[in-house]
């Protein structure tokens, strides 16, 4: 005996299958190549006006990293969440 079929309005479309090949990265052995090379720049006497401004660019984003991992990040959304269900069951309580 078979199973009766399913109409086609009734079975669910299956997801888009997709492909995600990782890269690796490691920013720590980038950070210490960059310091190596800059040291290494100012060694050999040979900075010019181009590896200032990309030494300049690399602390400014060493220092913004710095700053985003300090904070910690306020969520309203959980606070709205607070605020009506603080509401509501003020309402249904005391109503």
């Amino acid at each position: 005996m078979q199973t009766p079929k399913i109409p086609s309005f009734f079975k669910s479309k299956k997801p888009d299958q997709f492909y995600f090949e990782p890269r690796y990265y490691d920013a720590r052995k980038e950070k210490m190549k960059e310091r190596y090379d800059r040291i290494a720049k100012e060694v050999s006497n040979e900075q010019s006006d181009k590896t200032d401004t990309e030494v300049f660019r690399s602390n400014l984003r060493e220092s913004w990293a710095a700053n985003r991992r300090q904070k910690t990040g306020f969520n309203y959304r959980v606070l709205f969440y607070i605020v009506i269900l603080t509401g509501l069951a003020y309402y249904y309580l005391f109503r």
